[in-house]
């Protein structure tokens, strides 16, 4: 028969059992609770990590907004026409008339309009928008972060809740168990407070995303504006090159016209030169007038030109008569 003492002494040995046990599962909570820091810190630190990650994607996006910048300049320049074609048109401009030059005037003032419209889409509208998108992107990417860093202690939570469960299913230990339903439900108030900022995390990650997707409508948007604006720019380039084209044909048609007078004028004067010399030389051998029959080619001359001749006629009839004299000495002596 089982006396009163090994009663007492089972007892004590269940008793001392339940201490080791205790002490046994209490020092895997601790060391549970350990792990679970080490990886808050080793999470700040990728926090960190993260962070400087997010700021150089954040540089480079900058860096990015300013090459877009300069390349949409670019293309505005190459997209215009180049200054000479600029300096050729003022030159053009002087010989249209009046309305050619009504025409062009129009033409060019809705041109400017139109340039300046653009200007405002390239230096105002587009800049704006890619700056504020590129905003939200970082944004977006640190409150994936947040959300990344969030559902892993979400996790670590459950993992630990999954632990407590089980042990507290295989415990008989009514202390024991009381220690891990205080635990469990100290956890689960933990994961709740985790989940309600993963759902504003998630909430605002939403917005943000929608509000990615207006502005890009909204680029899309000024894009086909500025297409639209340069497709008029060039219907206007056009026109003023066709009425450029013409004024400039009726400009060579008339200096053809006029260095066509001018070579027929060149060669009458010419020949009206050479039968005065033959008139001259005539007289200077034989000391008479040669007959002229027929002087009514000067009847149509100019009266510069007339003056012209009759002052040369002067000249070589002076230089007749010294000649003359000169032989008339020679022949004496």
């Amino acid at each position: 028969m089982t006396t009163e003492t090994d009663e007492q002494q089972v007892k004590e040995f269940l008793k001392r059992a339940e201490v080791r046990t205790m002490k046994k599962d209490l020092q895997k909570l601790r060391e549970f609770d350990a792990l679970k820091e080490r990886d808050k810190i080793a999470n700040v630190k990728t926090i960190e990590e993260q962070q400087i990650d997010a700021a150089k994607k954040d540089a480079e996006a900058k860096q990015k907004i300013q090459q877009d910048i300069e390349k949409q300049k670019r293309e505005g320049i190459l997209s215009k026409n180049t200054e000479k074609e600029r300096e050729a048109e003022k030159d053009l401009k002087k010989y249209a008339n009046e309305s050619e030059k009504q025409q062009i005037f129009l033409l060019e003032a809705q041109r400017i309009d139109l340039e300046n419209q653009v200007k405002l889409v390239e230096s105002e509208k587009e800049p704006q928008l890619i700056l504020q998108k590129n905003k939200i992107l970082s944004e977006i990417t640190v409150q994936k972060i947040k959300l990344k860093n969030i559902v892993e202690t979400e996790k670590k939570f459950e993992d630990e809740q999954n632990y407590i469960e089980e042990k507290e299913g295989s415990s008989n230990i009514p202390s024991e168990k009381k220690s891990l339903e205080e635990r469990r439900s100290e956890i689960e108030n933990q994961r709740q407070e985790v989940e309600k900022k993963r759902w504003q995390i998630e909430k605002d990650l939403a917005e943000l995303t929608a509000m990615v997707k207006n502005i890009d409508q909204s680029f899309e948007a000024v894009s086909t504006e500025k297409n639209g604006l340069h497709e008029k720019i060039k219907g206007i380039d056009g026109s003023l090159r066709a009425i450029y084209s013409t004024v400039m044909s009726a400009e060579e048609e008339k200096r053809r016209g006029q260095q066509s007078a001018q070579k027929i004028s060149a060669e009458e004067t010419a020949k009206a030169h050479a039968k005065m010399n033959e008139s001259v030389q005539r007289e200077q051998w034989s000391g008479i007038p040669a007959p002229v029959k027929n002087r009514t080619f000067l009847k149509e001359a100019p009266d510069g030109f007339k003056e012209r001749l009759e002052k040369s006629a002067e000249s070589e009839e002076e230089q007749r008569k010294k000649f003359i004299q000169t032989i008339d000495e020679q022949i004496k002596t």
